[in-house]
């Protein structure tokens, strides 16, 4: 039980009292007789007001958040006393990995009435979190006393790559306004490998894809029309070493990347094609083969959701050699990771041929827009001079790797990181239409 700030008024009121019983030199005895009154009250609020059991609270709502997604979390409160109560809530949750609003809930809850309660999250960390016993106060039906408790209602939520941002990638394929290309379908006719009809022979066919028995059957030129192979096999290979452990606009690069791979995965299933997932860092951690449906994407989910980065340098051998031995259809891989020196790009450049003849590779690579902001800067003293310089150096070095990657033949890029959810999609959606970038 604690004393609420009326009780606390009505003693320093007494003060009053006793002061004037001070000239009659009777201060003492009010003194006493004054408290004993105040305690008094107190009492007899403690127990005439409604029990533990006349309010009942239910967590609601569900357990599972979005990383940088603002969430709420929510109780049902239910007033079963026949008084009007002013309820204070408080949740029992983790000091760190969540910036939390409004952590203190007050209402007022009428007799019989159910209310739900919420605060809201914003979760900075994929992974489990335990949410503790939280507390519940309310005051007494004088306002002298507030009875305060702890309610067994621990749970655990679990914190995912962002799921609302999957859902609105769904929207945009139902309404056919895919991406940066506006009205660009997944389905493109006349591009791909595989056969899907006849047509007639129009000007700008490829002479190639004249189908001459076709031809010689109806009397005039019939071309073949092709679409994009289905149930392609699709793989997101994410480095999870000390490089991706880098912050960009205060987003992690292994958030970005988890993200990212949540929601092509989800494209390519909705194409047709399998998609794969393999994790790695010193050595393979994960490895899910292609596959589709909905007890696939969860299963990817929940291998994603909460990986972390390691401290220590990345593996590639040992991650392509498991492609190597595993998959034997020609595959699309997309290998999300970085490099901080030349000597780490010639190290991922030297194992890439385990693989590169019988897969299609691309390198997925964020921008450190840090260094390219005190790259740009004006210089105004000797330590900024230098700071720039060595700025300027990173930047050439970087683009120095990503070109002598290309040079290879092996698709380098990297990318903004907001836009690299939409580039890396549509650069899925080039690939599998033959237009390459």
């Amino acid at each position: 039980m604690a004393v609420t700030r009326r009780f606390v008024l009505l003693l320093l009121g007494g003060s009053v009292v006793i002061l004037l019983a001070a000239f009659i030199n009777m201060s003492w005895f009010v003194f006493v007789l004054y408290n004993l009154l105040c305690l008094t009250l107190l009492f007899v609020d403690y127990h005439i007001s409604p029990d533990r059991n006349k309010v009942e609270v239910v967590r609601e709502g569900n357990e599972n958040l979005s990383i940088y997604e603002e969430e709420p979390i929510s109780f049902r409160v239910h007033n079963k006393s026949i008084f009007p109560l002013k309820i204070e809530l408080q949740d029992a949750f983790p000091d760190f990995h969540f910036d939390i609003q409004n952590q203190r809930i007050a209402s007022l809850v009428l007799p019989n009435e159910k209310k739900i309660l919420e605060y809201r999250v914003v979760p900075t960390k994929r992974g489990n979190f335990d949410f503790k016993k939280p507390s519940i106060s309310f005051e007494g039906r004088l306002g002298l006393c507030k009875k305060a408790y702890k309610l067994d209602l621990s749970r655990q939520y679990k914190v995912y790559p962002n799921m609302k941002n999957l859902r609105k990638y769904r929207l945009s394929i139902c309404n056919n306004r895919f991406l940066k290309q506006g009205q660009k379908n997944l389905k493109l006719l006349g591009k791909g490998t595989a056969f899907e009809s006849l047509r007639e022979y129009v000007r700008g066919d490829e002479y190639r894809k004249i189908n001459w028995k076709a031809t010689s059957r109806y009397g005039k030129p019939i071309v073949n029309q092709y679409e994009p192979e289905k149930n392609q096999h699709v793989y997101m290979m994410i480095d999870t070493g000390r490089v991706m452990n880098q912050t960009v606009r205060g987003f992690r690069k292994l958030d970005l990347v988890v993200n990212t791979s949540l929601i092509l995965s989800d494209m390519i299933n909705q194409n047709g094609d399998e998609s794969g997932l393999l994790l790695f860092n010193t050595g393979v951690t994960d490895f899910i083969m292609p596959g589709k449906g909905l007890a696939h994407r969860n299963k990817i989910m929940d291998t994603l959701y909460d990986i972390d980065y390691s401290s220590e340098a990345s593996n590639y051998e040992d991650a392509l050699f498991q492609i190597k031995k595993k998959e034997r259809h020609r595959s699309i891989i997309f290998l999300f990771t970085d490099f901080e020196t030349e000597d780490e790009a010639k190290d991922l450049l030297k194992w890439l041929p385990i693989i590169g003849k019988n897969h299609l590779v691309m390198i997925i690579l964020i921008k450190n827009e840090k260094v390219e902001k005190i790259a740009e800067q004006s210089v105004k003293d000797v330590e900024g001079m230098f700071t720039k310089g060595v700025a300027l150096d990173m930047l050439l070095e970087r683009e120095y790797m990503i070109g002598m990657l290309n040079k290879k033949g092996i698709f380098c890029k990297e990318f903004e990181p907001e836009k690299l959810e939409t580039s890396v999609v549509n650069r899925y959606i080039h690939v599998k239409n033959k237009t390459y970038m």
